[in-house]
């Protein structure tokens, strides 16, 4: 009777841990499936997209239209076509995204070195037709690193070469030449400004303590009286306007 009862919670508990394994199971699984933002609810349908070089793109990498995650890459296929590789990604975009016909599938990184995804750009003007399912559109190829690098490389060598080979070196020492001679005359110009600044307001002191010439015309009324009893003078005996006092002869010895 026992070994009964042992048997019967043993297989309860067997019973519970199953039960908690399948629903961290299914937890987990609808963790993984939120966390790549693939509804699998709702579905996908597939585009494919032809590209000559994928710079690092992989399968599960996200694909995000107008910057908004709407899928991921589900495998890339090598191919032949011409007697040149091209690179084909199958695509899985959300239904209900409707991607216009024309627009633009790059690959773009997230930072200079960060996770590489698939960029879906609509065309600027508006269109009404969509892309349907396994659809086969041309992607943008993105210069590999190693040739942008190069390419930067080539450039500062011949902007080097160019520089220490034409008359640019002397035509800049030239210049900074003539800052330096036009820099030295706005100094004495400056200067010049300053000693007639001083100037100016010595001037002005001798004028606010009635000294020198102005300063005596502004501050000394004695001009004044002299200049008012001339006239007085004047108006008195208008006959000295017209008057000259003879000169006297010299005697002869």
């Amino acid at each position: 009777m026992k070994k009964k009862l042992l048997d019967i919670r043993r297989y309860l508990v067997e019973i519970k841990l199953g039960i908690f394994f399948l629903v961290a199971a299914i937890l987990f699984f609808t963790a993984i499936m939120s966390i790549r933002e693939v509804s699998f609810f709702k579905g996908y349908y597939l585009l494919k997209v032809k590209f000559k070089f994928v710079e690092g793109l992989k399968s599960a990498s996200p694909v995000r239209f107008c910057g908004v995650d709407v899928g991921e890459v589900d495998k890339l296929e090598i191919k032949t076509e011409k007697s040149t590789p091209v690179v084909y990604a199958y695509v899985k975009v959300e239904k209900g995204v409707n991607v216009p016909v024309g627009s633009r599938f790059f690959i773009n990184s997230l930072g200079f070195f960060g996770e590489k995804y698939l960029e879906i750009m609509p065309p600027y003007t508006p269109v009404k037709n969509y892309l349907k399912e396994d659809s086969v559109v041309r992607g943008v190829d993105s210069p590999p690193l190693f040739d942008v690098v190069t390419s930067i490389n080539d450039t500062a060598l011949k902007l080097q070469d160019f520089v220490e080979n034409s008359t640019i070196k002397k035509d800049l020492e030239n210049s900074l030449s003539n800052i330096n001679d036009i820099t030295g005359e706005f100094k004495s110009l400056l200067s010049n400004i300053n000693d007639t600044t001083g100037e100016f307001k010595g001037l002005l002191l001798d004028i606010k303590g009635k000294k020198g010439t102005v300063g005596k015309l502004l501050y000394d009324d004695s001009l004044y009286r002299k200049a008012d009893d001339l006239f007085e003078d004047l108006k008195k005996h208008p006959w000295k306007l017209l008057y000259k006092p003879k000169e006297k002869k010299k005697r002869k010895r």
